[in-house]
């Protein structure tokens, strides 16, 4: 009999270990032969719920049934059909892998193919324009102007805001850019003072308007003004700066007002330059302070990773009750 193979998202090393050598000590008490995989595809994907990231990727992949969607949590969720319980341990994850493996050869599952053919970028683009669109409507408040939808697009200076921004708009964007004084000047000649401004055509002549902010605090009551009313926010940190864990918590202060009325997402860029704080840094700068908020590595000229950040500000945002217990303010 084939082996089931099996991947995660959003496990910790240590969780992933201890998954792996659970598998190794215990393959005797398994009914199926199972291996353990990343970067392929897969017949069951466990999600670890207390990760942003991975939630954001079952919320999207819920009703899959190829491959499977296991939920990690570390509370019982009897709605669910399959959620293994934290923390992991050999007496509860072998039943639970058994178990699983049983329906699965009832339902005479087979073999996964090589890879999946990728959407391409512009289908996937409509589809996000379309969520965009019931989301904002959903969220709109009586009276409002469903027609003038804002998304704040902030972060430092040289972040990737304007590129961001330049990627994925539907119109060429207008830049308010000026020469600054040579203490930024390194980062990038000319940092924007006052905006940047994209659109994304939503249909039914609804527009997302597209603000990137500026990138000197001096202009942070420009800032104040723009997020006003806005649908969500997205922050661009550059791993290249000195501090990037205080500029994650300066804008998630600054935006403390928008953010708790919506959601946040969180790009961190330049990567390839400054490897170091990796994402799980970031992650857990976040969940230590109580904001479940994603954080995606992103090379703003790439419109898939621009997509990605979009496409889970509007997870967020549709799931807003689940995800913060509470209902955001429209």
């Amino acid at each position: 009999m084939e082996p089931l193979y099996l991947s995660t998202e959003g496990m910790s090393d240590a969780e992933q270990m201890l998954l792996s050598m659970i598998f190794s000590f215990a393959s005797d008490q398994l009914t199926r032969d199972w291996t353990i995989r990343q970067g392929g595809d897969s017949h069951v994907v466990i999600y670890n719920f207390t990760n942003p990231r991975a939630r954001l990727a079952w919320e999207r992949n819920r009703a899959s049934t190829h491959p499977i969607p296991v939920v990690l949590s570390e509370d019982p969720i009897p709605d669910l059909q399959w959620v293994l319980q934290k923390p992991i341990r050999t007496h509860s994850l072998i039943p639970f892998i058994n178990q699983l493996s049983e329906w699965m050869t009832n339902q005479a599952f087979h073999q996964p193919e090589t890879s999946f053919t990728s959407e391409p970028h512009d289908d996937t683009l409509s589809s996000l324009k379309k969520r965009l669109a019931e989301v904002a409507s959903s969220r709109w408040p009586k009276g409002g102007n469903p027609h003038d939808l804002k998304l704040i697009i902030a972060g430092n200076v040289a972040a990737g805001k304007s590129t961001a921004i330049r990627t994925i708009s539907d119109i060429r964007p207008v830049n308010a850019d000026v020469s600054v004084s040579r203490s930024v000047s390194f980062l990038k000649p000319r940092p924007t003072v006052a905006m940047n401004y994209g659109e994304l055509s939503l249909g039914d002549e609804r527009k997302l308007r597209l603000y990137g902010t500026p990138g000197q605090r001096r202009f942070d009551f420009m800032s104040k003004i723009l997020c006003r009313g806005a649908l969500g926010l997205m922050v661009l940190i550059d791993n290249r700066v000195k501090n990037p864990m205080a500029e994650l918590d300066y804008y998630s202060t600054l935006f403390s007002d928008l953010v708790n009325q919506s959601a946040m997402v969180v790009g961190v860029t330049h990567r390839d330059q400054a490897p170091e704080p990796g994402i799980d840094r970031y992650e857990w700068r976040l969940q230590a302070f109580h904001k479940p908020w994603p954080v995606f590595p992103v090379d703003p000229r790439n419109k898939s990773d621009v997509i990605t950040l979009l496409d889970a500000l509007v997870t967020m945002l549709d799931h807003s009750r689940e995800l913060h217990g509470t209902v955001g303010k429209s």
